[in-house]
């Protein structure tokens, strides 16, 4: 719950700032625009967030393959 209210509460200050930031009047296609990077900026921002917090992995995104002669024992 905390990490979604972190995002939506991004997305409102984003927002916020870009439509202070683009000169108006504001148009639809500008609205669009505000709409899509306050969007990227709050998923990229809890994207590194879950990253950094929930996965503790060193490197998440290689795996390690095993080596061709190493057995495995399932059970």
């Amino acid at each position: 719950m905390m990490l979604a209210g972190i995002g939506v509460a991004l997305f409102g200050v984003s927002t916020a700032v870009l439509i202070r930031v683009l000169p108006g009047p504001h148009t639809e296609k500008d609205y669009f625009i505000i709409g899509c990077m306050a969007t990227l900026l709050s998923l990229v921002a809890v994207f590194l967030l879950v990253m950094t917090t929930w996965i503790k992995t060193p490197n998440p995104f290689f795996k390690r393959r095993k080596r061709p002669g190493t057995k495995t024992f399932d059970i």
